[in-house]
């Protein structure tokens, strides 16, 4: 399985160059449970669906088995892949947990529309697929454009406005930008993924709008799902995208900035907002 992906990019560094760019692979990983009824009728049913890149899935299972409490780990016959389908473009995995014959797992305290991502920012939806109902491509009246200079300057006013980082050094920070490049608010919080909600939360009556996000983390899957909710029409991150971030802005036509470090910054998607 693929840990990380090639895709094609443009890197700014006091000029556009294109590149070829190695990125992280955020794929869904669904984890289903089979367990003996009679001696001769098994029944499936499906427990958790996670993003993570792909590989030592059966360890991953395994521990977040552990964590749960779930089973013990001597009634598990087998942990085994099973089937692919197709989220999008990108693959989606399932993998099939066994129980022995005459093993019993008590599922009524727990809770199996659960969805956990590599940074828990969606738990609680049953499955990925309803995470992408009705997101559209962004409305050209909402989308908006910016200098290459401007992007460059943003991560240090934004840090400017992150007093609890100032004095904790342990959050994160959203920041919503107007078409000017202007910061115009801050929000914070301990979860990257909080600290988008809260941001939105607050400003629900100008969004969608001629607006884009500032990020001062990487982004993930969730984090563009949320921001297309919201109809921003570019994200600018700090750190560092994953492939589904890439193809989810792609698909909807978002604008994808990430790895910003003093002027130098690389574009993944949407060449024509940059000034």
């Amino acid at each position: 399985m693929e840990e990380s992906i090639q895709y094609n990019i443009v890197s700014y560094h006091d000029s556009a160059n294109h590149k070829v760019d190695w990125i992280a692979c955020e794929q869904p990983l669904e984890i289903w449970l089979k367990f003996y009824k009679t001696a001769n009728e098994t029944q499936k049913v499906y427990l958790h669906s996670t993003m993570r890149t792909p590989g030592d899935d059966v360890n991953l299972v395994k521990g977040w088995l552990q964590s749960i409490d779930l089973l013990k780990v001597s009634d598990i016959l087998s942990i085994t892949h099973t089937g692919k389908g197709k989220l999008k473009q990108n693959t989606s995995n399932r993998i099939v947990i066994t129980l022995k014959p005459g093993s019993n797992v008590d599922l009524s305290t727990y809770k199996t529309s659960q969805l956990s991502v590599s940074s828990c920012g969606v738990c609680g939806q049953q499955n990925i697929d309803r995470l992408l109902e009705n997101l559209l491509p962004i409305d050209d009246e909402n989308r908006v454009s910016m200098a290459v200079r401007t992007v460059s300057e943003l991560p240090n006013k934004l840090r400017q406005q992150q007093a609890v980082f100032f004095k904790t050094g342990g959050v994160h920070a959203a920041g919503l930008i107007d078409k000017q490049g202007n910061l115009v608010a801050t929000s914070e919080d301990i979860g990257r993924h909080n600290a988008l909600d809260k941001l939105i939360g607050k400003h629900m009556a100008q969004l969608p709008g001629q607006y884009a996000v500032l990020l001062s983390g990487r982004v993930s899957f969730e984090m563009v799902q949320k921001s297309a909710r919201a109809g921003f029409s570019m994200i600018i991150a700090v750190g560092a995208p994953t492939s589904l971030a890439v193809d989810l802005c792609r698909e909807l036509d978002i604008a994808l900035i990430g790895f910003i470090k003093g002027s130098q910054f690389n574009l993944y998607h949407g060449e024509r907002q940059l000034i």
